[in-house]
């Protein structure tokens, strides 16, 4: 894990002065023309006020995940990688071109595994981690999809505010388990829950994946396949896992949560992160940033004020406020991605703040 402070700032839409990228207009470390945007109003009596959070003007589209964290491909993590689809432990050093049907094979393999990982999926997040770069992916899964349909093998349920979401059948899970070993359940019981949030989680997810790094999604850990539960009273929303075994913990916000529930992150962060030993959440994986990724700006700015607010009051040191992430990352209803926003809780929102 890379120190703070220090770290590069990732390409794209990004906050490229780590003092003031989300600080108000004016304030302190805030150079003319580095960023752009609307602030948000104030919070009410009892929070801080009069903070803003920028949406950058950049010309690339940012595709950090890990702030602190090095992008360095894993290789050698024993869990899940087990799991993981066929194109993503492939080796890219093949000679000769795979056949059509084999790679055909493959991809319905892939399919049915990360559906089986994820718990549902729609047809574009099918099409980011089993297409991410071909320019035809959304066609492409459509057809994948349509066609495991016909062969039974999974379940297309309709989304409360439309599209579709898949799932694996029983027979799915079956032949998944044959060709893979791993343990594969049928969703066909399984509840969509809150699918903006979930979505939320999964689009963060598999932004890590196409970066190369291991996940463990909230799935996972909700059915007891991930290397934990619940730590400190907590239970992640999905983790991003780094060659070293070090973890990002996710905690993904739709909607204002109450004072109490904001409480809980926060003491996870206090007893957690920065402290003297390293806390193993299970053998071989250890926290090592926890990343707050909101879907709105009402929903980061609760949560950003419960942070500054422990701050103050000396429950949170600086660097503990440091070890956490910020992402503004729009859902539609249709759960397609907007642009997502990465900063740093300490460096983009606590300090400007104090400053201004």
């Amino acid at each position: 894990v890379n120190s703070w402070p220090g770290r590069a700032a990732a390409g794209g839409a990004r906050f490229s002065d780590r003092r003031g990228a989300l600080a108000p207009q004016g304030a302190a470390g805030v150079q003319p023309g580095e960023a752009t945007g609307r602030s948000l109003p104030g919070v009410s009596a009892g929070q801080v006020m009069g903070f803003a959070f920028f949406h950058c003007c950049y010309t690339k589209k940012s595709t950090r995940v890990l702030t602190c964290i090095e992008t360095s491909p894993m290789k050698n993590t024993t869990f899940p990688s087990a799991a993981l689809p066929a194109t993503i432990l492939a080796d890219d050093t093949l000679s000769t071109p795979l056949d059509k049907r084999v790679i055909g094979e493959r991809n319905r393999t892939d399919v049915l595994t990360w559906l089986a990982r994820f718990g549902w999926l729609t047809g574009r997040m099918v099409a980011s981690l089993v297409w991410a770069d071909a320019a035809q992916a959304h066609a492409m899964a459509r057809r994948t999809l349509r066609n495991l349909a016909d062969d039974k093998l999974i379940i297309m349920r309709a989304m409360p505010s439309g599209g579709a979401a898949y799932l694996l059948s029983a027979k799915g899970a079956r032949l998944l388990s044959e060709q893979t070993g791993m343990t594969a359940e049928s969703g066909n019981a399984l509840a969509l829950g809150n699918p903006v949030h979930r979505a939320c989680s999964n689009w963060y997810l598999i932004r890590a994946v196409q970066q190369g790094y291991d996940i463990v999604t909230e799935h996972e850990i909700a059915t007891e396949r991930g290397p934990c539960r619940v730590l400190r009273g907590k239970q992640a929303d999905g983790l991003v896992v780094a060659a070293d075994g070090a973890c990002i913990w996710l905690e993904c916000e739709h909607s204002a949560k109450s004072r109490p529930e904001r409480h809980k992150t926060v003491a996870l962060v206090q007893e957690c992160l920065d402290s003297d030993q390293q806390v193993e959440i299970a053998p071989g994986f250890w926290l090592a940033r926890l990343a707050v990724v909101a879907t709105n700006e009402q929903a980061l700015r609760w949560m950003s004020a419960s942070f500054m607010d422990a701050n103050r009051g000396g429950l949170l040191r600086d660097s503990q406020v440091a070890s956490v992430d910020v992402c503004l990352l729009p859902i539609s209803k249709s759960l397609v991605p907007g642009d997502p926003v990465d900063g740093n809780m300490w460096w983009d929102v606590v300090v400007p703040a104090l400053a201004g």
